[in-house]
């Protein structure tokens, strides 16, 4: 039984790939924003499974907007800003890109997650809010727009109806 087999083993393409494998995280990634305290602002940046310290980041930043006849195509936007030593010893500005990802940020008891699985593109983002019982969340419908700004002692998460109705995700902050 866990000795060598007696025949070699055959390829069979029904069997499943590694459960390791199947958890790798893929495309543009994961960032995670944990917000451990409010005043003064604490928070911990993964990016993937790097830790981004807070001392380094600059902000952090995620807007989703919807068409209109300004924007045709809406927008998608996900920046993080840190500073990184350069070259010569001194400080620069380094500004990535993150979508597509997913992105989460957990504050003050609240959820909540974007997903965009095609860059500069609203095709296939989700956002959703909480974290239920379950396991599941709450996906959003008639989104307008999203604003999300981390960074320098403000957390500040808007929310935009298609009625124009601008609601606050992490109030209190």
């Amino acid at each position: 039984m866990f000795g060598k087999p007696t025949e070699p083993a055959k390829f069979n393409p029904s069997t499943p790939p590694p459960a390791s494998d199947v958890a790798k995280i893929q495309g543009g990634g994961l960032v995670q924003v944990i917000v451990t305290g409010v005043t003064p602002l604490e928070f911990h940046v993964f990016l993937n499974d790097k830790y981004v310290s807070q001392v380094e980041m600059d902000s952090l930043s995620a807007s989703l907007e919807g068409p209109s006849d300004m924007l045709p195509n809406g927008v998608v936007r996900g920046t993080l800003s840190r500073n990184v030593t350069s070259v010569t010893g001194g400080n620069a500005q380094d500004r990535s890109e993150l979508f597509p990802c997913t992105f989460e940020v957990i504050a003050l008891g609240r959820r909540l997650s974007i997903t965009t699985t095609q860059p500069n593109s609203l095709e296939g983002a989700f956002i959703n809010l909480g974290l239920k019982s379950d396991g599941t969340s709450n996906e959003l419908n008639g989104v307008k727009a999203l604003r999300v700004l981390i960074g320098d002692g403000i957390l500040d998460a808007k929310i935009t109806w298609v009625d124009d109705v601008t609601e606050d995700i992490f109030p209190h902050a």
